[in-house]
């Protein structure tokens, strides 16, 4: 069955680089993946999976039934891009002024589907179900997963167990990194405020200094990825273990 996959995943090659490149010449902000979700739902619905948009907004849900009783399987995928400009100078780069696709949601989509399609064609054969969680805003906080969770997409029904699937440049191509458990922290932003108190140039001692408080908390927050976190080498050799230790922090 392995093998029979394979040879069908490399026959949709030119089909899923089609839709990855619509995606990515429409990117869409966070909860603004109007396009990209109803192309998502169409494809979806063109093999026979069952699809429902505007979950959380602008999530989609597909859901195929298996020709057998079995558990529930869910495959995630983002589909939300960056406000960035493309520089790349490729035929299919972004045609939106100040987007652009430049986490990979777009190829994410695109494998997500590339799976629906594969399994759609042997439903018959499959124990179970599989769900098709589209989430929109990840890049946004605080994100469009809780959303969707809160909207039941990992109910009715039920799901046994989720796969994340996202791109990473830093795997070999032709690898794949698989971890249990969380995997890839997310980044979160916080505000804070150094509260300073003026005072006299020839009497400094009685003030005091907001701007060198503030590089005295800038250089002891770097401290903290790089001085408390660890990163494990991602090189060809360690993948394998990278994908099952590694741990990430970004701080902003």
């Amino acid at each position: 069955m392995a093998k029979t996959l394979l040879k069908e995943a490399e026959g949709l090659r030119g089909r899923l680089s089609k839709i990855r490149r619509q995606i990515h010449m429409h990117p869409e902000i966070g909860y603004q993946e109007k396009r990209t979700g109803a192309l998502v739902a169409a494809t979806l619905r063109g093999i026979g999976v069952t699809a429902k948009t505007g979950v959380a907004k602008t999530g989609v849900l597909g859901v195929l039934q298996g020709g057998r009783r079995g558990k529930v399987v869910a495959l995630r995928a983002d589909m939300d891009a960056l406000p960035i400009t493309e520089q790349n100078n490729v035929p299919y780069r972004s045609r939106v002024d100040g987007v652009m696709h430049a986490c990979g949601h777009d190829a994410n989509t695109a494998t997500v589907l590339g799976a629906a399609m594969l399994l759609a064609e042997h439903r018959a054969d499959l124990a179970g179900s599989v769900k098709f969680i589209f989430q929109p805003s990840e890049e946004a906080p605080p994100g469009g997963a809780l959303p969707m969770i809160k909207a039941g997409v990992l109910r009715n029904p039920k799901v046994d167990t989720i796969i994340g699937v996202h791109v990473d440049p830093s795997v070999p191509v032709g690898k794949i990194g698989v971890r249990e458990g969380p995997m890839m922290a997310a980044a979160d932003d916080f505000w804070f405020a150094v509260l300073g108190e003026a005072a006299h140039g020839a009497k400094p001692h009685l003030g005091v200094d907001a701007i060198a408080l503030s590089a005295q908390v800038i250089q002891a927050l770097q401290m903290i990825p790089s001085r408390r976190v660890i990163e494990a080498s991602t090189s060809p050799s360690s993948v394998g273990t990278w994908a099952r230790n590694s741990t990430r922090c970004v701080l902003r």
